[in-house]
């Protein structure tokens, strides 16, 4: 490619919802003339917005690289979703460059996703960048939100640009790099004081001054953004081109490059130790990483890459140091949007694409042979919303787990699984919104059709008293028989011992070589249960006496009667419901505290502990998972989608009586049901 890596600028623009981020691409693409029209999202026309699932719902819903050129300066955008049940799309992208661009809406400058992207963005080691939107809307306030946005995140956050007034009244915005308007004094200080923190040279020639030569000052602006210790904030209307170009010539001027950006760590095949700095150079071994994957089932897959080092030639062979298998690479793609052009070479900060290598997945490495490197993965969320799925045409039950692949390797917030205890499919992702969508792509995509619903609750059995079981085997059919006889005990065990059998029989009543198939048949209960036909769990079962014939018994007899005996017992030992409890992590903004905590003790949920960091709560608690198989809308619906939460498995606990008799007779009717419709 024609461009050096100095002259590379990386971005990832991300947001909440309704921040401007898409608007923002549409603008500046209408404003470099690389669009014949201003593009938006509201009447399907943005550039960005291309999949008919975000044109139907008029949001941005997976990312999307665009490259344009500002000037010297070849600029990759890559548009992300606000939705945060999409954020895996965020934090792929922001994996991939070196400046996240965070969109804030001036009408609510700080939602908690807002917060967490700035976390997430931090958590990278990227520079960041602030754009203020929707500035031209009544009772707004770009002071008011800068100081809301300093007071969130630190005094690195400083105006680069503002603009003349809000409301009706913004007509133009200035630059504080050209000391433009009343407040550029202010602003400049307040950037050279953050600026100066680069190294301690820089610092002690503006303790010495008092500020810092013009020279000085362009010069480490680039490295202030890279480190981390300047934000620079811009006022920008995209609908009416407002700040666009100040915005343009501060990210191609002082945005950082991966040259500025420097080494990025690795680690050696076979270690976990990311101590190896691969420089941005072009002449060094070629090594990438896969930030992004898209399976089309008429082009196939193609892996979005991240240039590291070195250069990639078309016909180049490469190694995957995930799977050790060599590629050719055939097909290298300079993306824009919806759009690819085939190109002969990458280089160092690159963003590019290569089509028809299936074996790639996202996250992987993608080096020279005789120089294999690992790169570290992103941590993903945890999905915590689960359907049983299951295919709507009978013949599509092949295709769907196929399909279902497909989706799961574009997005590692998407999991699947079949359930080995009741044998359902199940998808797990972040919202009823998030499968919604995966549900249309299915369709869309792969022409399967699903119907869903929610997952049978993995409820097990156990017993709370001790008791005696009996049953006597006897079948005769005109040959020879069945015989066999079983008296044993049942007796609860601590939470979590498991099941334990003992063999008490003395005197021979039951020959040595049946106590095993007594076994057999008690292990044969545990798998079903009587209460509700769930596994019995922490039960003790005591085999001490029986009667056997010469002739008739057997193996058989002996494995039906223990089970039987077993079962007899069983019923008698006062056996109860037990449900998974979830250990549940909520973060909420602080004003929403009392109503999640209500809704938690509506949900038979404890709270264990709560923690406030910067306006965020955090909610530590335990739930029945009965409880939390909807939790996700819930929390939304009381939120106003600003809450989040994750969960693991804690342990089991009894059902309290009142549901026990339910869950019993729900799972009866189905059973029964099932039974009916099989007759």
């Amino acid at each position: 490619m024609a461009h050096a890596s100095e002259d590379v600028r990386n971005v990832a623009i991300v947001g909440n919802g309704h921040s401007g981020k898409t608007a923002l691409l549409d603008a500046i693409a209408f404003h470099l003339k690389q669009s014949s029209r201003l593009g938006s999202v509201a009447d399907g026309t943005s550039i960005s917005n291309t999949d008919p699932e975000e044109r139907d719902r008029k949001q941005t819903l997976s990312s999307h690289l665009f490259r344009f050129t500002a000037g010297s300066v070849r600029l990759n955008l890559v548009d992300t979703p606000g939705h945060p049940d999409f954020v895996a799309d965020a934090i792929a992208a922001m994996d991939a460059v070196e400046t996240a661009c965070l969109c804030v809406n001036a009408t609510n400058p700080l939602p908690y996703h807002m917060r967490q992207l700035w976390q997430l963005a931090g958590a990278r080691g990227i520079g960041r960048a602030i754009v203020v939107t929707h500035l031209d809307h009544d009772n707004t306030s770009f002071e008011k939100v800068v100081a809301q946005l300093r007071e969130a995140f630190g005094h690195a956050v400083v105006p680069a640009t503002y603009p003349n007034a809000t409301g009706a009244g913004f007509k133009s915005v200035h630059a504080v790099t050209h000391d433009e308007g009343p407040d550029a004094a202010k602003y400049h200080d307040m950037i050279e004081e953050d600026e100066a923190e680069v190294d301690d040279t820089l610092m002690e020639h503006y303790l010495e001054q008092g500020h810092l030569a013009k020279d000085e000052f362009e010069q480490n602006l680039r490295r202030a953004v890279a480190s981390g210790k300047l934000v620079p904030v811009f006022a920008v209307c995209p609908n009416r081109g407002l700040g666009l170009e100040q915005f343009l010539e501060f990210a191609q001027l002082h945005f950082p490059s991966p040259v500025c950006f420097g080494a990025r760590g690795a680690a050696k095949p076979g270690s976990d130790s990311f101590g190896e700095l691969v420089e941005p150079d072009r002449k060094g071994p070629f090594a990438a990483k896969v930030w992004k994957i898209v399976s089309d089932p008429y082009v196939g897959r193609l892996s979005y890459l991240r240039c590291l080092r070195g250069t990639l030639a078309k016909d180049q062979v490469v190694l995957d140091v995930r799977t050790g298998k060599t590629t050719k690479v055939a097909h290298l793609l300079d993306v824009h949007g919806k759009d690819s052009t085939e190109i002969a070479s990458v280089g160092a900060g690159d963003l590019f694409a290569v089509s028809k290598v299936e074996e790639w997945s996202l996250g992987d490495s993608i080096t020279a042979e005789a120089a294999p490197l690992r790169f570290p993965q992103p941590a993903w969320p945890a999905p915590t919303y689960s359907r049983h799925i299951w295919p709507k045409a009978r013949g599509d039950e092949q295709k769907i787990g196929h399909a279902i692949e497909k989706l799961a390797a574009e997005d590692p917030t998407l999991h699947h699984t079949r359930d080995k205890e009741t044998g359902e499919f199940l998808l797990t992702g972040m919202s009823p919104l998030h499968l919604e969508v995966q549900f249309q792509r299915l369709h869309r995509r792969h022409h399967v059709d699903v119907d869903h619903g929610p997952p049978t609750i993995p409820y097990r059995e156990t017993i709370t008293a001790r008791a005696e079981g009996h049953h006597r085997h006897k079948k005769q059919t005109g040959g020879r028989g069945q015989f066999a006889e079983v008296y044993l005990r049942v007796a609860p065990k601590q939470h979590g011992e498991g099941f334990e059998f003992v063999d008490s029989v003395v005197g021979g009543s039951i020959p040595r070589q049946f106590i095993p198939e007594v076994e057999k048949g008690a292990r044969k209960f545990l798998a079903k249960g009587s209460l509700a036909g769930y596994p019995v769990v922490d039960v003790q079962v005591e085999v001490h006496d029986g009667k056997y014939h010469d002739v008739d018994s057997d193996q058989l007899s002996f494995q039906i009667a223990g089970e039987r005996a077993f079962h007899d017992g069983y019923q008698k030992a006062r056996p109860i419901l037990l449900e998974p409890i979830m250990d549940v992590t909520i973060h909420v903004p602080e004003r929403f505290t009392g109503d999640v905590a209500g809704n938690l003790s509506g949900s038979r949920g404890r709270m264990s502990g709560m923690e406030l960091t910067d306006g965020v709560q955090t909610i530590q608690a335990q739930c029945p998972l009965a409880s939390m198989l909807d939790y996700s809308t819930q929390l939304r619906s009381i939120t106003a989608g600003e809450g989040s939460f994750t969960m693991q498995f804690s342990h089991y606990e009894a059902v309290p009586p009142n549901l026990q008799h339910e869950i019993v007779q729900r799972r009866k009717a189905i059973v029964d049901q099932h039974h009916g419709e099989h007759r």
